[in-house]
């Protein structure tokens, strides 16, 4: 079990992992707002996206709401590496912890919560495009 794990992670490259989280999190996500999170323009993005579909962690749907837009979501694979990722980050974070004091921790975590709250308020304005 362990060796089909590793042997999944190894399938991704350097910025994969990163996409697999944020999309992991999101369940369904416009390719533009994981570029957004992730600093990526949008030719590395689609080379990302077209690689992290055709290794089978990811599919492409078509909005249920405007045909136009493109949803990322991630299929049982890609959930699969999403929460071995979620747990590898948890266990370095528990380590983080033991290195900076609680609050820091605390602090840490509500700043990243406030980002991922300001990024939400972004895509919702590109895609009722405000």
């Amino acid at each position: 079990m362990a060796a089909s794990k590793n042997a999944e992670l190894k399938e991704l490259s350097k910025n994969q992992p990163a996409a697999l989280m944020i999309i992991g999190l999101e369940k369904e996500i416009m390719p533009s707002t994981i570029g957004i999170y992730m600093g990526m323009d949008r030719s590395s993005l689609s080379r990302m996206v077209d690689s992290l579909e055709e290794k089978g962690f990811v599919r492409r749907n078509n909005d249920p709401e405007d045909r136009r837009k493109v949803l990322v979501s991630l299929t049982e694979k890609g959930e699969k590496c999403s929460e071995i990722l979620n747990k590898i980050s948890e266990e370095m974070s528990v380590e983080l912890l033991g290195l900076a004091g609680e609050q820091d921790f605390r602090d840490f975590e509500n700043s990243l919560e406030t980002m991922l709250r300001v990024l939400r308020k972004i895509d919702s304005s590109i895609s009722n495009g405000k």
